[in-house]
This record gives structure tokens, sequence and C-alpha cells, in this order.
């Protein structure tokens, strides 16, 4: 599993922007291929809709599952599950570490920091072409 430096393109729809704890718009954002802002208004929408935090678990994974995501369960090696660096993923997934969404295309981790050595979750599958909102 390799690594490479990506901020979801967040600079493009704001400059200014603070870094942050956005680990949820930007992974799906890097995913998805779409602006930020899209993905980011999106969710809120979502938010409002379902009366939840954009960060929620349930409300993402929803948000995931429209847009043509299928969840897979933690990957493990003789039960135990493994750390992210021993994944081998061809195709785009956003992967839960704990308490971490970050994006994976083609065995490469795109993210702000590298989370290699995290704990691999429960995984996103990206179904292109299956957006049911």
């Amino acid at each position: 599993m390799e690594y490479q430096y990506h901020e979801g393109n967040r600079a493009k729809d704001y400059p200014r922007s603070r870094k942050g704890e956005d680990c949820v718009v930007r992974s799906i954002t890097i995913v998805l291929d779409q602006p930020y802002r899209t993905t980011l208004t999106e969710l809120c929408e979502y938010s409002v809709k379902y009366g939840a935090v954009l960060n929620d678990e349930w409300l993402y994974e929803k948000y995931l599952k429209d847009k043509g995501f299928e969840k897979h369960k933690p990957p493990r090696i003789n039960g135990r599950k493994i750390q992210l660096f021993n994944f081998e993923f061809e195709g785009r997934c956003v992967l839960l570490t704990r308490n971490h969404l970050t994006a994976i295309i083609d065995n490469t981790v795109y993210d702000t920091w590298d989370c290699r050595q995290s704990n691999c979750n429960s995984y996103y599958v990206y179904k292109s072409g299956v957006d049911k909102t």
C-alpha cells in the first residue's frame, strides 16, 4: 500500500480555509472525484434532512450507500484485523480506521497524513454509475 498526500481539492473551493477535521468530506470527495464543495453541500443536506451531524457514521453510511458504495467487513488475516499498509485493494474505496476515514484508490492511500499504520475497520467500495441520489 502506497501513500500520496491529497487534501481533497479543498483549496480550490476554500482557498483561505483552515485545515481541520474534515476526513469524511475529504475522503468521499477523493473517491468520487467530485468538487469538495459538492460533497460538503450534499452531506449538509443529508444532515438537515436526517437530523444528524455529517460525521455521524450512520449518516455518511447512508450517503455512501445512496452514492453506490457497498459496505464490507474489516479485512482480517488469521481472524485478526490488519494494518492498512498490509491491505491490498484495487479500485476505489473509503476505509474507516479508528475514528478516521481515508480514501484508497488502486492500492494507494490518499490523505493529508500517512495513516497506513492504523488498523483497518469497515470499508466502502465504490461501484461507479450506481448513484441513487
